[in-house]
């Protein structure tokens, strides 16, 4: 098939910008031609494309978002392609998917300050277009959670959406070899084997909830904490004034492989994510979480049997609670849960995901 890729920008980035590449490269992979409208494009992404479609980008984000939405919606019926696919604020396309959820319940959670702000109001009113204006064929989410938050901001009827759970590579995500392999990796990593260690790995912190963590780690004194991804530049006066100086690491943007491997729980108190990849790559390597029941992940995890959902995740009471309920297992019980959790996440092959999307294709888009 001959298919159009619509985002305003195919460059490294953040969770969507790596779901676009890797999405990309199974369909060339799988013969498909591609054709990548953009306002950025990397050489990586340059490299996937049959054909490139530049829009100039505006002065501002703001700006690049009203001028990409307006001119690929005028650049679609020249596309020539089998299918258009959307994955921004964009309202005409064959198949449009939401990776990042339901902006209208996201931000409804900001302080009105935030809310009031132009750029939110901007991708308000292109959200409400793309849902209530007709011109989409078909809406593809990544959780059941997602549909029902469509359905209740814009009536989007469900036979108009379709779930399709987010790919996790099990051969790149996956526990250590064996105990030994794990204790010296531990020890690499400067983790003390009679300390439980916590992971937590956001590039938002404030909306993944590490303010509720930190709260909850000063009721829990036995475990240390690693943050990976944003800085904690911003957060070192409250880790100070907490009294966790001493518990609290930073990471950074490492490659995470090694630290599911090496913790103990992964510790997911979002405030609001579709479905957090960090989630899922985590129980694919066999590191069972406290995971927020704001997360659409959260439906993968089942209580006691694989993990552990945080009700509220505004709550560190709560999480305090799931944490001392976490850490009481003992060592084999932990290693159960986190194989339970790999075994959970296996389904979700590339292969699977694929396949589910051409589906879609054939049944949603039309030769332009």
């Amino acid at each position: 098939m001959r298919l159009a890729l619509v985002y305003h920008q195919f460059v490294k980035g953040g969770g969507l910008e790596g779901y676009l590449g890797e999405f990309a490269g199974e369909l060339r992979a799988a013969g498909h031609e591609l054709v990548l409208v953009a306002s950025r494009i990397d050489e990586a992404a340059r490299a996937l494309a049959d054909e490139i479609r530049l829009i100039p980008p505006g002065l501002s984000s703001r700006g690049t978002l009203a001028r990409f939405a307006e001119r690929s919606a005028a650049l679609v019926p020249d596309l020539g392609v089998d299918a258009v696919l959307g994955f921004g604020r964009t309202w005409r396309q064959d198949l449009h998917r939401a990776g990042g959820g339901c902006h209208w319940h996201y931000s409804r959670m900001l302080p009105w300050w935030k809310r009031a702000r132009p750029k939110n109001q901007l991708e308000l009113a292109l959200e409400r277009r793309l849902y209530v204006g007709g011109e989409t064929r078909h809406f593809i989410v990544n959780s059941a959670k997602v549909r029902g938050e469509l359905e209740e901001a814009y009536q989007v009827s469900p036979e108009r959406v379709s779930v399709i759970h987010t790919a996790v590579d099990a051969q790149r995500w996956q526990p250590a070899a064996d105990p030994a392999a794990r204790a010296a990796l531990r020890r690499a990593l400067g983790m003390k084997e009679e300390e439980p260690q916590l992971l937590f790995a956001s590039l938002d912190h404030r909306r993944k909830g590490l303010g509720t963590l930190l709260r909850a780690l000063v009721e829990v004194p036995q475990a240390h904490l690693w943050v990976a991804g944003q800085s904690l530049d911003s957060w070192r006066g409250s880790i100070w004034r907490l009294g966790l100086a001493a518990r609290v690491r930073e990471v950074g943007r490492a490659d995470l492989r090694p630290w599911y491997q090496a913790a103990d729980w992964f510790v997911h108190p979002s405030y609001y994510d579709a479905c957090a990849n960090t989630v899922l790559q985590s129980m694919a390597s066999g590191l069972p979480g406290v995971i927020s029941a704001a997360d659409g992940a959260s439906e993968f995890v089942r209580e006691g049997v694989n993990g552990a959902v945080l009700r509220d995740p505004s709550s560190a009471e709560e999480l305090a609670e799931r944490l001392r309920w976490a850490l009481a297992r003992a060592s084999e019980e932990r290693a159960a849960l986190g194989s339970a959790a790999r075994a959970t996440v296996l389904p979700l092959t590339w292969a699977a995901h694929m396949e589910r999307w051409i589906e879609a294709c054939h049944a949603w888009g039309g030769r332009r």
